[in-house]
């Protein structure tokens, strides 16, 4: 592992391996860069009132008509003073003209982004663009624009990337242009990497929004100004003064940047056995490295978005998941989409699904040996294993563990096989704080303090870590039986995850508090390990330390022991039984564990955005036209008959899959699926920046990326011509032949006929075709990490709500012609997309009963418990199982 001990030096701006070296000191540009900046100021400070103030005084005021010219002054020879006259007149308009593309290209570059056409303006946009630009660099102009233009202050580099002079040269282009590309993509190793986004709604990517949002203040976007300013990017452009950042370009950024992660190196590759005298050595691969760029951005390493969110993410995805199964919602705002994306891509899923299986069968085991769980007070996670930290030490392990160090700590490498079992888990105040050097997520169980834990430090990086550990209580699957109370955090948070997360004045709480525990004192239920139970955990979190008095009355509400009820406090606590500290970079030291950590952190616009995806995920989802879902209209209008004859298939409607290509090696199919995938729902064509991008959110190299593509085409071959299934144009963009065919472009075109169709029987067709499109819910099984982009283009919503009104149609149409058996099959069909969807369910029981009376109904009502599972009954469903089987009572949830 590299040193990342941060010095200050100036950048050497050369590009081969001696810039890694110790630059000398001085800026020799220094003199010509402030002399520009000079030049410019006092030519548009002459321009803009030199020129009026010479006009004034040589001409008068401007000279403006008090009345329309009649056809006799039309008629009149032009004198020399009227010739003077107009001649003046021309210079006034110029120069107001060009005052106009003066504010004109300061409003815009205070936006990001450059200024549209002023009309008849060519020559004197351009002036006034340049001028603009330099003049930015004073820093009189505050605003985006400087996040472009800014005279750069002294910078920071890491040891790291002086180490990485040690590093073996990468092959060399014959081009010296190509190798200077390679060069400066490569010198991405060790460093810290923000990917441009690619436009959204006329909104570009700039260095102001993005230093606000990985460095947490927009002034700083001189820094990575300074960083990137003479990179040549993978495109062949760089950053220039008042001009856009383009998608896919790759800003370096300073190492206390959040949010991103180092590139690593390319994994060393074993070199081949040499070959005999005479044989030429050939790379049988042909590629540029053996790697996806899962190497050059480890894919394991779940330390993106703010510190290592893993488990963190993965439990918003989950419970968000959870929600969605209840009703589509509505489209949620782009920021929270992009958030969504990156959640997506940190989740650290299969350690989710590790850690809730084996707590929950810790449980089944413990009651089937007849102990009680072991007094935990800490989990490691890792990609193979969980591991408790006991006090006091349990030398015997149940079965399905492991006791180390005469049983200080207990492990399990048992996998995850077989449904989540129904035990409760044994300690669902388990809160992930960070991650460990070794890459583990370290847990520590809030209930196990015995008294208040406090998180001191940097007080505003102790309150995003405050922040995550409520929005981790509220959404982590093992924290079922969790209420989170939740004080002095950022806005909004109350709507992250379900029922369990409230917002509360804590003094307002106490009382409440101060009878809970006195009943578990008092009474049977004393809430500790050896009754859990069913008993639910509260788990208070505050973003500071509450007033003197409500600090006293807290402290006294904290037992000696383990119980169901926790405080968790950012700030100095004198009664503190735990004590936590972190630093203004996320560095958290855990004394408890003897572990430097790299904190989990959620900032207020993150805790927002994050809101705002389970606030849309609840509201209801209302018709695009009339009562219906619109359908958006394929670019390519393949078809039902299309996908049975194609040799090259993509589908997404259930697990994706990419069918037709050839042989490649397994671990290199998840990339190239993914790759292929995104060009078939993106028939337009793709930039390779772009798709970089979308495909490698976290940076790689241009070389690993074009390996990717090059291997990508070749997987999938050629056409019947001859020629590349998967193109490029003569403006760079990747697409696919149209003769590769995609699931979700055939089921539109079908949905998109039937809608336009002239008889019921026809529709019917073209619905029933449609539908048998549909094979499962969309993009499930996608592996970890990968995929983000669907979230941000809303894919899987859109998907599930085009079919479900396609299914919700069929049925309604099969059940008025009389056709139950039909209209189970439709309704059976949107289930395959949305298993939870309570309207699809109400009309599969409808047609149920018509077909088969009471047994059709009670079948149907164990599919549906089994499918819903905690989902509670829609008022709606309910009603409807109490006409149909009056017998069964009030239900109040499925299952």
């Amino acid at each position: 592992m590299t040193d990342d001990t941060t010095v200050t030096e100036p950048i050497d701006r050369s590009t081969d391996p001696s810039r890694f070296a110790t630059a000398s000191p001085g800026r020799p540009g220094d003199d010509r860069h402030l002399g520009e900046i000079f030049g410019s100021a006092v030519a548009l400070l002459l321009l803009l009132v030199g020129l009026p103030v010479l006009l004034v005084a040589l001409a008068g005021p401007p000279p403006i008509p008090t009345s329309l010219p009649s056809a006799r002054d039309f008629a009149q020879q032009l004198s020399f003073e009227d010739l003077l006259t107009v001649l003046v007149g021309v210079l006034w308009l110029t120069w107001l003209w060009f005052l106009v593309c003066v504010v004109a290209e300061v409003l815009a570059a205070r936006r990001g982004g450059l200024a549209k056409s002023v009309p008849l303006a060519g020559p004197l946009q351009r002036l006034a663009r340049a001028l603009v630009g330099a003049l930015l660099l004073t820093g009189i102009m505050a605003g985006q624009a400087q996040a472009v233009t800014e005279a750069p202050a002294p910078t920071t580099t890491s040891v790291s990337s002086i180490v990485m002079a040690d590093l073996p040269p990468v092959a060399v282009a014959d081009d010296a242009g190509d190798t200077a590309v390679a060069d400066e993509q490569t010198d991405n190793v060790g460093k810290k990497v923000y990917t441009v986004k690619a436009p959204k709604n006329g909104y570009h990517d700039n260095l102001w929004d993005i230093s606000e949002r990985h460095l947490g203040e927009g002034r700083r976007y001189h820094e990575i100004y300074e960083l990137n300013k003479d990179r040549i990017q993978a495109d062949g452009g760089k950053l220039q003064l008042a001009r856009l950042i383009q998608p896919g370009w790759e800003l370096q950024m300073p190492d206390d940047a959040v949010g991103l992660e180092r590139v690593a190196p390319p994994a060393p590759v074993e070199a081949p056995p040499a070959p005999p005298a005479g044989v030429p050595s050939t790379d049988a691969s042909g590629d540029v490295a053996a790697t996806d760029g899962a190497t050059a951005v480890s894919q394991s390493d779940q330390s993106g978005w703010m510190g290592g969110i893993g488990l963190l993410a993965a439990g918003v995805i989950g419970a968000l998941a959870l929600q969605r199964r209840r009703a589509a919602g509505r489209r949620a705002r782009d920021e929270a989409r992009d958030v969504e994306a990156d959640l997506r891509i940190a989740a650290s899923t299969e350690r989710v699904d590790r850690l809730d299986h084996v707590l929950r069968d810790l449980t089944g085991r413990c009651r089937q040996a007849g102990v009680n769980p072991p007094p935990a007070y800490a989990a490691l996670v890792d990609d193979v294993s969980v591991e408790l930290l006991l006090a006091p030490a349990r030398p015997e392990a149940v079965e399905g563990w492991e006791a180390l160090d005469d049983g200080d700590r207990w492990r399990s490498v048992a996998p995850v096989e077989g449904p989540r079992s129904g035990d409760a888990v044994p300690y669902p105040a388990l809160v992930a704080l960070g991650i460990d050097p070794d890459g583990r997520d370290v847990l520590v169980d809030l209930e196990s303090a015995g008294g208040i834990v406090a998180v001191t430090g940097d007080p505003g990086v102790a309150e995003q870590v405050a922040a995550a550990v409520a929005v981790q209580a509220a959404t982590a699957p093992w924290s079922d039986v969790v209420r989170v109370t939740a004080s002095d955090l950022p806005e909004g948070i109350a709507e992250v995850g379900d029922e369990r997360l409230r917002v509360a004045d804590l003094a307002d709480e106490l009382d409440g508090f101060e009878r809970q525990i006195d009943s578990w004192r008092d009474g049977v239920l004393t809430g500790r390990m050896g009754r859990r139970g069913a008993v639910t955990s509260q788990v208070v979190v505050s973003g500071r330390v509450p007033s003197p008095d409500v600090a006293s009355r807290l402290g006294a509400l904290m037992g000696s022991g383990r119980q169901a009820f926790s405080v968790l406090v950012a700030g100095e606590h004198p009664g503190a039984r735990w004590k936590l500290q972190v630093d203004e970079h996320g560095t958290l030291s855990v004394p408890l564990l003897g572990l430097t950590l790299e904190a989990n952190r959620v900032t207020a616009a993150q805790v927002a955005a994050v809101a705002e995806l389970f606030s849309a995920s609840r509201e209801v989802d209302r018709p695009d036209d009339g009562d219906r879902v619109s359908v958006p209209a394929p670019i390519r209008t393949h078809d039902d008959s299309a996908w049975t004859t194609a040799s090259h298939r993509v589908a997404v409607l259930g697990k994706v899959a990419v069918q037709g290509g050839g042989a490649l090696a397994d671990e290199r199919v998840e990339l190239a699926t993914e790759l292929v995938t995104y060009l078939a729902l993106h028939p337009e064509g793709v930039h390779p920046t772009v798709l970089s991008g979308a495909i490698w959110p976290r940076g790689v190299t241009a070389d690993v990326r074009d390996a990717g593509i090059q291997r990508a085409r070749e997987w999938l071959g050629s056409d019947a011509d001859g020629s590349h299934l998967l193109r490029q144009d003569a403006e760079g963009r990747l697409s696919l032949a149209d003769s590769v065919v995609c699931d979700w472009d055939c089921a539109r075109t079908l949905l998109v006929r039937s809608r336009r169709a002239a008889t019921a029987r026809e529709e019917i067709d073209l619905l029933r075709r449609g539908l048998k499109m549909a094979r499962g819910e969309a993009f499930s099984g996608v592996p970890q990490g990968r995929y983000g982009w669907i979230a941000r283009e809303d894919l899987p919503r859109t998907i599930a709500r085009v079919l479900v009104d396609a299914a919700s149609r069929l049925a309604e149409l099969l059940s008025d012609q009389d056709d139950p058996a039909g209209s189970s099959a439709a309704a059976e069909a949107g289930l395959r997309v949305n298993p939870a969807h309570q309207g699809l369910w109400r009309a599969l029981l409808r047609s149920r009963h018509a077909e088969n009376g009471p047994a059709g109904v009670r079948r149907t009502l164990d599919a549906m418990g089994a499918a819903l599972q905690s989902v509670p009954l829609e008022a709606e469903t309910e009603a409807l199982v109490n006409e149909l089987m009056p017998d069964t009572g009030s239900l109040a949830t499925s299952g």
